[in-house]
């Protein structure tokens, strides 16, 4: 007699499989794990990550909006301390200011009470520039005719002299003749001589006084008897002969020019 039912299970199949436990039977291969842990290494503890989705998105915006706050939080505290700064400097500025207004207050009324000094010290700008002006013109002529007499030749004098010269507010009038220099002054003299005086001689000694520009003689005549003779010249000055004496600066000026007017005669 056959004994191989009695290693049947008891029951239907189907009762028996719907019974039979959902994991792994022990002895057979594990299945595939649902979620983080299916990617675990073989022989690890097994994991499952039951963490919804929207939990994660949640915190990840909590996060940002805790990131925005404390940027903006520091925007504020950037804009306070540009406020701060802004105000302690216009504070500053203000008092500056106040205190540049008082002091210049203080330097009016102490001008005020020296205003006759201020006064006077203008009144001497003016006389002096009022000095320049009138003496741009000037000739000492006592020294300029005892200059001349200086250079006319031995027992010749001048009897007669007429002088025309420019002022400060009229120009003398210019010469049209080719060749003649520029003038500021025409003086015109008459020479006396006992004997009939060297023209060239004259003219040539004539040259070494200062501003000289050129010089035309005129008609010698004789005087009659033992008078001896006379002779009528005209020189013309230019500004070398200016006396400059309340201009420092034009009278060195002036002083240069001659001496390289003589250099250059003396070449």
């Amino acid at each position: 007699m056959s004994l191989a039912f009695l290693s049947k299970p008891i029951g239907s199949s189907k009762k028996n499989a719907e019974q039979a436990p959902e994991g792994p039977v022990r002895g057979s291969k594990p299945g595939p794990v649902r979620g983080a842990a299916a990617g675990a290494a073989v022989g690890g503890a097994p994991r499952v990550d039951l963490m919804p989705p929207e939990i994660r998105v949640k915190r990840a915006q909590l996060r940002t909006r805790r990131k925005l706050r404390l940027a903006l939080f520091g925007v504020f505290l950037v804009v306070v301390a540009a406020c701060g700064g802004t105000w302690v400097l216009a504070t500053v500025s203000q008092t500056t200011l106040a205190a540049a207004q008082s002091q210049q207050q203080q330097l009016l009324a102490q001008q005020l009470t020296y205003s006759d000094v201020t006064t006077i010290k203008s009144s001497i700008g003016q006389i002096k520039a009022a000095q320049k002006v009138g003496d741009s013109t000037e000739i000492d002529w006592d020294m300029y005719l005892t200059k001349l007499q200086a250079t006319l030749p031995a027992g010749v004098t001048f009897s007669t002299v007429n002088i025309t010269t420019t002022t400060p507010i009229t120009a003398l009038g210019q010469s049209t003749t080719p060749l003649e220099g520029a003038r500021v002054a025409t003086l015109m003299f008459t020479a006396s001589s006992p004997t009939l005086p060297s023209i060239p001689s004259l003219l040539n000694a004539l040259k070494t006084l200062p501003g000289f520009v050129d010089a035309t003689p005129g008609d010698v005549t004789s005087a009659g008897g033992n008078a001896g003779f006379t002779a009528n010249v005209t020189m013309h000055i230019n500004t070398q002969a200016f006396d400059n004496r309340f201009d420092a600066a034009a009278a060195a000026a002036n002083k240069k020019a001659i001496e390289a007017s003589k250099n250059d005669g003396g070449n």
